[in-house]
């Protein structure tokens, strides 16, 4: 467990301190009166980096600092001894009930961050809850692989069980039910399996699935082992089938071949408001909610989904062409109808009937879709942007986006930056 002040681990500002269990000096300690914050929130994927970004964010325009104690392998596995520490209040994200009871019975303000199904029981729903919506978050990853074309669907789980998991699965299997469609189901594993056994029995049940399957894996790092999965397997990604995960973890995402297509979630908004709401709790004032969703910002679109599956073999053809070239600046609507061998006026009629929208409306999509996903996910700049979306022109560029969004790319950025 880390003992920090403002400005540790390069966001936390002010005065660092070694582990209380080790601090020689108790008068300093003792006539400190700044609130003293455990933070149980893991460190090794970008969902708990953003939500520290976002407790950091709110802390930091505090009068007053807080003394943060961090544990950066978050409360999923076990909890120190903590009566000793004396704790004003604590944010955490926990993977059983019996963690969220063991907080609660301390007696200081505790909110709790994305927590398990298991752990919405009852006598623990008394702490307030920050929770990812997972109706949107399932509803999302449906119209995507929809939008694919996809007429099958598989959910894959976490390697090891966990409740959010659990909820996702559940979701989006009670949600594909109700549009007329079934769900595969690749379950959590009940004992620690390795790396290579893992992948291959993740392969063989690929290998049942139909053809054109939209695969949902409840996060990214599942989503790059089914990705690593089909490759053992000769599947084609997106060929064969289509992959979404969830957290939108840029390394994760990047260093998948194909990259993985990802749900991005407001975690650095889930930090700012659970230390908002701990704030008050620690200052003897009661939330009006006691759970509060945070939604899914937008999907990062990547080449797992950047495929166009259809009955109609030239409206498929023509999709999949246009997610190949959509980078370069001299691709135009005619080049559609050359690749497909048919003349344009059939192809526009055939792929408005199949899919609703003309070809220009469906490339002017994609690369407003991949402009906006660079400017929330990258430092590029505008130029650098428009260049990457297929236009040669800066000012082009700007005015295209503005036409199809409204504002211009900058302002897009300045609105949706998590840090």
């Amino acid at each position: 467990m880390l003992l920090l002040t403002a400005n540790q681990l390069s966001f936390f500002g002010g005065r660092c301190y070694t582990d209380l269990m080790k601090q020689g000096d108790k008068s300093e300690e003792r006539n400190d009166k700044r609130y003293r914050v455990a933070l149980f929130v893991e460190t090794s994927q970008e969902f708990g980096r953003d939500v520290l970004f976002g407790i950091r964010e709110y802390e930091r325009k505090l009068p007053t600092p807080w003394r943060v104690f961090l544990n950066p392998d978050g409360a999923m596995i076990e909890i120190p001894n903590l009566r000793k520490w004396n704790y004003s209040g604590i944010i955490a994200r926990v993977g059983t009930p019996e963690m969220a009871m063991t907080l609660l019975q301390l007696g200081v303000p505790v909110v709790l961050l994305d927590p398990s199904s298991g752990v919405l029981q009852p006598n623990v729903l008394r702490a307030p809850v920050i929770s990812t919506d997972t109706d949107q978050i399932v509803r999302m990853a449906y119209d995507h692989l929809r939008g694919c074309g996809c007429q099958n669907f598989a959910f894959v789980h976490s390697s090891q069980k966990t409740g959010w998991s659990i909820s996702r699965g559940n979701a989006f299997h009670k949600l594909l039910l109700s549009e007329g469609y079934t769900c595969e189901i690749f379950p959590s594993q009940r004992k620690k399996l390795s790396w290579a056994e893992n992948i291959r029995l993740l392969g063989v049940w690929l290998k049942s699935l139909p053809p054109h399957t939209g695969v949902f894996a409840a996060m990214d790092e599942r989503g790059r082992q089914v990705i690593e999965a089909c490759h053992e397997v000769g599947i084609r990604v997106p060929d064969d089938l289509a992959v979404i995960g969830v957290d939108n973890d840029p390394l994760l995402c990047e260093l998948s071949e194909p990259t993985l297509t990802s749900i991005a979630l407001n975690a650095f908004g889930a930090g700012v408001r659970a230390a908002s709401l701990l704030h008050k709790l620690m200052a003897g004032t009661e939330p009006v909610a006691r759970t509060i969703p945070v939604a899914p910002t937008h999907i990062a679109r990547r080449k797992s989904t950047a495929i166009g599956y259809d009955n109609d073999p030239i409206v498929a053809v023509a999709r999949n062409f246009i997610f190949t070239q959509i980078s370069k600046p001299q691709f135009q609507v005619p080049d559609i109808a050359r690749h497909c061998h048919v003349s344009r006026r059939l192809l526009e009629s055939r792929f408005l009937h199949a899919t609703g929208k003309t070809l220009l409306q469906t490339v002017t999509m994609i690369r407003m879709e991949k402009a906006c996903t660079l400017l929330r996910d990258t430092l590029d700049s505008v130029a650098d942007i428009g260049r990457a979306c297929g236009f040669s022109d800066a000012n082009y560029f700007t005015k295209a986006f503005r036409k199809s969004l409204g504002i211009s790319p900058k302002k897009y950025r300045s609105d949706n930056s998590a840090k």
